[in-house]
């Protein structure tokens, strides 16, 4: 018990100080600026420093009414739906290379293997030479634009 009286004292000043939130400041005899907690001497000058209260960090600006905090939250969320909308067509965008990457690639094997093409309406035509390598040639092309 008898250690204890001393160490809980120790804590109250330790508590108690930050209580104290006046610093004086003043030139001593010498010319050495004195910063302390007590007050300087009696006739000489010195000048108070108030440390008591935090202060805001500058790095945080503060609405200034509810009405500009709304329009910034509404920014905000345009913003965001606008990122959204860019991702979504980006995605699309990605999407069409990939399927024109293996149409081309297709057209490029099938213009390679074989002389005779099915076309849409189901009628086969032979392809001359000429043309084939033509065909070739657009698929490479192709293959050089979409496949990554």
């Amino acid at each position: 018990m008898m250690h204890a009286r001393p160490a809980l004292l120790f804590v109250l000043l330790l508590l108690a100080t930050p209580l104290q939130a006046v610093t004086y400041k003043w030139v001593d005899e010498n010319g050495t600026v004195v910063y302390s907690q007590s007050r300087p001497p009696s006739g000489v000058p010195y000048e108070t420093i108030d440390t008591g209260r935090p202060r805001p960090p500058a790095s945080t600006p503060r609405p200034k009414s509810r009405s500009s905090f709304l329009e910034q939250v509404e920014k905000e969320k345009a913003a965001k739906k606008k990122e959204g909308i860019i991702q979504s067509e980006m995605e699309k965008g990605a999407d069409a290379r990939r399927k024109n990457c293996e149409a081309a690639r297709k057209n490029l094997q099938t213009y390679t293997a074989h002389k005779r093409i099915r076309q849409k309406d189901g009628s086969v035509v032979r392809l001359d030479d000429d043309e084939r390598l033509k065909k070739i040639e657009e698929a490479k092309e192709a293959i050089k634009e979409f496949c990554d």
